[in-house]
């Protein structure tokens, strides 16, 4: 089965997988704290009643019945800088843990239980921090380019 977070080194490879796709671009060089990072996904996801937390932020992610789609590809760019003045660091390792275990729980979502399932993809463009960040918290990661399907 696929890994929930993907590392892509080029836009390329991010258009020939998922060019038709919903793709919500976060850049992290605008997401250096959690706030600009709730700010960014607020808007790219359109979300409704947006509390600015973990919490709310998870309620969303598990929700999404306001988009049409039934892929959603977040995808983040410039994620070495992605909550890098966050004072907390922990806060980040939360994010990424919610994450996937977001993308994880729609994956055993079928059509039967929810009339609006849908399927998460994080995508992460290539950077030292955060693949030491996944690494450390023990997140399943794979080269968008290394997927085939």
């Amino acid at each position: 089965m696929t890994p929930n977070i993907l590392i892509s080194n080029s836009e390329y490879d991010l258009e020939q997988k998922f060019g038709q796709e919903f793709i919500a671009h976060i850049d992290g060089i605008k997401a250096t704290t959690l706030r600009q990072f709730y700010e960014a996904i607020a808007e790219v996801l359109e979300i409704p009643d947006f509390g600015f937390s973990l919490e709310s932020l998870n309620d969303a992610l598990n929700d999404l019945s306001w988009l049409e789609d039934e892929r959603i590809v977040l995808y983040i760019t410039n994620s070495g800088q992605l909550l890098s003045k966050e004072r907390d660091p922990a806060k980040l390792l939360s994010v990424l843990n919610m994450l996937d275990a977001t993308a994880e729980d729609w994956k055993w979502v079928n059509d039967e239980e929810l009339d609006n399932a849908k399927e998460i993809i994080v995508v992460f463009d290539d950077s030292p921090r955060i693949r030491q960040l996944l690494e450390q918290e023990s997140i399943d990661v794979k080269l968008l380019s290394q997927i085939t399907s």
